[in-house]
């Protein structure tokens, strides 16, 4: 059945194909005993958590970076076993990316080549679905608030979700100059810092011009 499923979708564009399996994925999971028999399938049989940088992640098993670009997946790629999920690359403003063709199969590899440029939708949208992610993720304290207790000394619940670590990958726009480049950097990581648990600062992409010159000395200084 894999097989015949790939050979069918190798017969369209590899990006299409991205967004066509993954929103098919997040229709399937609003169909409760679908979504759980899913989440049970691909629950890694062993745990292995693993601490670092005052982060404890349950499972050391994550995505990287260009996946979920846009914070759209996160509870299906959860369900497919993940760990941990790092989002992006994010620029403040949105920005389509380079031209397409910009996604290439190499089928004897198993890999791709991806030459896609930061497309995202915004910091301000990823965000705001960050955001809405974290608020329909248990609460650490479901107590509610009794009448005897100031409400000043009993705060409003934080919502977390202790089994997925999500990070923030950020970037510049194309199309600010590398001498402004660490105010785009400022700007999404003031606006995604209350919702991710670790940043990565991306100054190695090949597909935005003149990115890899910020990792030189004389831009050190502006970081």
């Amino acid at each position: 059945m894999y097989k015949f499923i790939r050979a069918i979708l190798f017969l369209f564009d590899p990006e299409w194909v991205h967004y066509f399996s993954m929103n098919s994925l997040k229709f399937i999971c609003k169909t409760g005993f679908i979504k759980k028999k899913l989440a049970k399938k691909y629950k890694p049989k062993l745990y292995a958590p693993l601490s670092l940088f005052n982060i404890q992640f349950f499972n050391k098993v994550g995505l990287a970076a260009g996946f979920d670009k846009n914070a759209k997946y996160l509870n299906e790629l959860e369900i497919l076993g993940f760990g941990f999920i790092e989002i992006g690359t994010v620029t403040p403003l949105p920005q389509a990316g380079n031209e397409k063709p910009r996604l290439f199969r190499l089928p004897k590899d198993k890999a791709l080549i991806n030459r896609m440029g930061f497309n995202n939708d915004g910091v301000e949208v990823v965000a705001k679905r960050l955001k809405e992610w974290r608020q329909q993720q248990p609460t650490t304290d479901d107590r509610p608030l009794t009448t005897d207790q100031p409400q000043t000394l009993n705060p409003k619940p934080q919502t977390s979700n202790p089994k997925l670590i999500i990070g923030g990958n950020i970037g510049k726009n194309k199309t600010t100059p590398n001498e402004l480049a660490s105010k785009d950097y400022e700007i999404c990581f003031n606006a995604l810092h209350d919702y991710v648990d670790y940043f990565v600062v991306n100054v190695s992409s090949p597909n935005t011009p003149g990115l890899r010159e910020l990792q030189e000395k004389r831009h050190y200084i502006k970081f």
